[in-house]
């Protein structure tokens, strides 16, 4: 799906509808979709399927994922690999289920180490290398 008018949108669900959204997606033959988190499925989507997709029942919304997050700061060009790593510090997991994820690093021996990120409302430890992380810098209220 190369389209032009094919976009990645996000689609508010009514929590506990998702997986009917879903199905109503695949019979529109709807390309690369997954469940992030309750309550919300991404796809791409034809944008002319948008106000039909917006009409299915348990649906809230649909929204252009530039909506949901800020698309060029996860496709941020990757940083000098000089950084050095420590407990603690903000991370992109830039290679991982094939959207990139932020946490934070809780264990590191100067290759690999495990990053926390936030899924289903939990940190789940997920085991990384150096290549596929990058340093994300904490915004300046946070410093």
């Amino acid at each position: 799906m190369e389209d032009a008018d094919v976009k990645v949108v996000g689609i508010e669900a009514v929590p506990g509808h998702e997986n009917r959204v879903m199905r109503y997606l695949q019979q529109l033959d709807t390309a690369r979709m997954t469940e992030l988190v309750k309550g919300y499925v991404v796809c791409e989507l034809d944008q002319r399927k948008v106000e039909v997709v917006s009409k299915f029942p348990g649906v809230r919304r649909v929204m252009p994922i530039e909506d949901l997050c800020d698309v060029r700061a996860l496709a941020a060009p990757a940083r000098p690999r000089e950084h050095t790593f420590a407990p603690g510090d903000l991370v992109r997991i830039a290679h991982w289920a094939s959207t990139p994820v932020i946490g934070f690093l809780r264990e590191w021996n100067g290759e690999q180490g495990v990053v926390d990120v936030a899924l289903f409302g939990r940190a789940i430890p997920v085991r990384v290398t150096r290549p596929v992380i990058e340093p994300v810098p904490l915004p300046d209220q946070w410093a």
